[in-house]
């Protein structure tokens, strides 16, 4: 098997390299990889796993870094399609669409030990007063960080080890994704009368959205028509973008979670926002799809 790779320096190419054996079994695509390149060693992201090559001679695979696929076939395809749109290196465009952070050889990835309570059937061996209070809690919660066990039911890891020498729980590390609004209770708020021109705006955009569900379902039943002029003309309106101008608290985010809000699930919109915006989104239209932007 060979994996083809785009590097971090903007070549605008792909390069093939050898998957040496001990690294059979971790590379696929999407994986970040160590790769020779002349006299150095540059981070690379496998796009494609193929059986044959052009070139006779490859060089092999240095290294995996980290240990799961952060560029998947859905987030690849838009790094192509940016690079196309906007004319740029496909290395440009998959920088983008992942943080600096996670672009590093240093597995970008915060691992903490976990744990959870095991499956038990039966008595109970027998607990301290002390292990059965931390037994209750684990039970209770199922799963969770250990060193927030420990702060929840102020006690040591070694009350908690001796449950796993009794089977009744496990310890391990496992990644954790940090959420910023997890510790936070977002209320949710009512929404607001639109003026004139932000209804203006909503009315065009929910047109557009009702238009481009009858030409999802017109073009689902022209498929088998012998008419494809019609599904071609069709096609050019499945799909439109609106730009919200305004000065800053003009009202265009309102106008925004009344999209969400409006809209059947099948054409909610999707939606770029600032990271001030995450939290109103939250409180007034959790159902909508958001990706946040720097």
């Amino acid at each position: 098997m060979i994996a083809r790779v785009t590097l971090e320096i903007a070549l605008r190419k792909e390069f093939d390299y050898s998957i040496p054996s001990e690294l059979k079994g971790q590379v696929e695509v999407g994986t970040r990889v160590k790769v020779p390149f002349g006299p150095r060693q540059v981070m690379g992201c496998v796009t494609a796993l193929v059986e044959q090559s052009s070139h006779t001679t490859l060089r092999p695979i240095l290294k995996v870094v980290g240990t799961q696929a952060l560029v998947t076939p859905n987030i690849l395809k838009l790094a192509r399609w940016i690079a196309d749109y906007y004319c740029c290196p496909v290395e440009i465009a998959l920088k983008s669409v992942l943080p600096e952070a996670v672009r590093k050889e240093a597995e970008g990835w915060r691992e903490r030990l976990f744990v959870r309570a095991m499956a038990w059937t039966g008595d109970l061996p027998r607990l301290t007063k002390r292990q059965q209070e931390v037994w209750n809690i684990i039970e209770e919660w199922r799963e969770m960080p250990l060193q927030e066990m420990l702060e929840l039911a102020q006690t040591t890891a070694d009350t908690v080890r001796k449950l796993e020498d009794k089977g009744l729980v496990g310890i391990g590390p496992k990644i954790s994704e940090r959420d910023p609004y997890a510790r936070e209770r977002i209320l949710p708020t009512q929404p607001l009368a639109l003026n004139a021109e932000q209804a203006t705006a909503l009315a065009a955009i929910t047109k557009a959205l009702d238009e481009s569900q009858v030409s999802c379902s017109v073009l689902r039943e022209s498929a088998t028509a012998p008419d494809n002029d019609r599904a071609s003309r069709v096609t050019r309106h499945a799909s439109r973008s609106f730009l919200l101008h305004g000065v800053t608290g003009s009202g265009k985010t309102e106008v925004v979670h009344s999209c969400c809000t409006a809209s059947p699930a099948a054409a909610r919109p999707k939606f770029i926002c600032k990271r001030s915006r995450i939290v109103s989104f939250k409180a007034k239209a959790p159902l909508c799809s958001c990706r946040k932007s720097r």
